[in-house]
């Protein structure tokens, strides 16, 4: 009988795990930054290293919830600090999520690269080609291009397209150290000799790895408490949407296996 009380307040005490983080966050009990998959709980302070930073965390079966720098308040340090349970917002899955083509044959460049729902925030994977529609030629004279403003001068730069699709390399968006915000995505084509140049889409990408986005994934997958596969394919979806840009559903589901 004297156990049943400590366990019965423990259990009021709601836990979330740690799925994103965007800059550093801190847990106060601790002094240590978090990471993704770390356990935190409703009464757990959070120090946020600026205002840009931001954490996302999930609650099994209650969904995901999101907490920023702007909802913290100043101490006596100067650092911004919010209790988590009265500072989180939750995440609603708004996402209009389009359904996988029965013969994939790869994503059509014009289309791909906008997106109302992300703001045009393109997730591209710099470890892994982006498969592509095979109307675009390879042939000597026909290749992509990305184009924007940077350092107060017009950066032009080819992409690398092979039998695969095309590959993001980071050194694309960066002059020196600096890294563009938006990019055009340019396609030039020569036909009798004319050679044609055209915009398909202007984006802001997002850059990021294999290796980080399965994790991601692995997250969602092991938190969120949905096991109907269809749900949990949205829960992740969304979850990779609101925090990276969007991604193709194929190239998810690649990852996911």
């Amino acid at each position: 009988a004297l156990l049943a009380f400590p366990l019965f307040a423990l259990s009021q005490t709601e836990q979330y795990y740690v799925t994103f983080l965007k800059g550093t966050v801190v847990l106060q009990r601790t002094k240590q930054p978090l990471k993704p998959g770390d356990k935190i709980s409703a009464e757990d302070k959070l120090i946020f290293k600026d205002k840009t930073c931001k954490l996302n965390c999930i609650s099994p079966g209650k969904g995901r919830f999101e907490i920023s720098a702007t909802q913290g308040k100043a101490n006596e340090e100067g650092e911004l600090l919010a209790v988590l349970k009265s500072s989180l917002l939750p995440v609603a899955n708004t996402y209009h999520l389009s359904t996988r083509a029965l013969m994939f044959e790869g994503y059509e460049p014009k289309t791909y690269f906008r997106s109302e729902e992300t703001n045009n925030r393109i997730l591209l994977l710099t470890d892994q080609a982006l498969p592509i529609v095979s109307s675009y030629k390879r042939e000597a004279g026909n290749f992509f291009f990305v184009q924007y403003q940077l350092n107060g001068k017009t950066i032009t730069r080819k992409v690398e397209h092979s039998e695969l699709g095309l590959q993001f390399k980071p050194e694309l968006f960066m002059d020196g150290t600096s890294h563009t915000e938006k990019a055009m995505l340019c396609y030039q084509s020569k036909e009798s000799g004319t050679a044609r140049s055209s915009v398909l889409a202007e984006f802001i990408p997002v850059l990021s790895n294999t290796t980080e986005i399965k994790e991601q994934v692995k997250l969602v997958s092991k938190f969120s408490g949905i096991t109907d596969p269809k749900k949990l394919n949205a829960e992740i979806t969304s979850h990779i949407y609101a925090n990276y840009g969007k991604i193709g559903l194929e190239t998810l589901s690649n990852l996911g296996q």
